[in-house]
């Protein structure tokens, strides 16, 4: 593999020669869906970036004001009310400074979680260009191997997991949670349009 199309692998890089998934039916152990176990709701990164600057900000303003607190007590400026203030202004300190240290992590912490949510946008923006470009719905429901026998679902389920099948043959260092998030939330109503909630509602009509 040349530097180049090393870096492209590393970068969430568009594999052109990939064939797409192969058909669930052809893939070892996959015959049943099993529910996974508990797993915590995705968090998207710009959703983290803007947690992190709240947070932040906060603890930095309150960690700053309760220092210059400490200081203008120290100095006399503010009149003193605790009985051993060499001992309870030490600690006050101690504690807004690590207020304000928390403060500017979080900040910094939310710089990160912007360069990726940036980045998770492009990402996004390449995946839904390819499903619009290369999918329908007609060859996912082949490549899943839908039968008129499947339940609503069942039915979602097989189309979700040969469509993550094949965004990730095409696409590689795919966050899992991300391509969950963004299968569910806009690649199968891309492909299928309202098919997600007529099986819902088909779903509940058996009930």
């Amino acid at each position: 593999m040349s530097g180049s199309e090393k870096e492209n692998s590393e970068n969430y890089g568009y594999d052109e020669e990939a064939p797409l998934a192969p058909p669930v039916s052809e893939v070892k152990d996959e015959g049943e869906f099993i529910s996974p176990g508990f797993k915590a709701p995705y968090v998207k990164n710009n959703d983290r970036a803007s947690d992190y600057k709240s947070t932040g900000l906060l603890l930095t303003v309150f960690g700053g004001v309760g220092i210059l607190f400490v200081l203008l007590t120290v100095i006399g400026i503010i009149p003193e009310f605790l009985g051993n203030p060499y001992l309870s202004y030490g600690v006050l300190f101690a504690v807004f400074v690590l207020f304000f240290v928390m403060g500017i992590i979080s900040i910094r912490s939310a710089g990160i979680f912007e360069k990726k949510a940036k980045s998770d946008h492009t990402l996004e923006k390449r995946i839904l260009d390819f499903v619009g470009n290369e999918l329908n719905s007609s060859e996912v429901d082949a490549q899943a191997d839908i039968s008129d026998a499947d339940e609503p679902e069942i039915l979602f389920f097989k189309r979700t997991d040969c469509l993550k099948k094949i965004i990730t043959n095409k696409f590689v260092n795919i966050d899992p949670d991300f391509l969950d998030n963004l299968i569910d939330e806009e690649v199968y109503d891309k492909i299928f349009g309202n098919n997600k909630e007529e099986d819902e509602d088909s779903e509940t009509s058996e009930e």
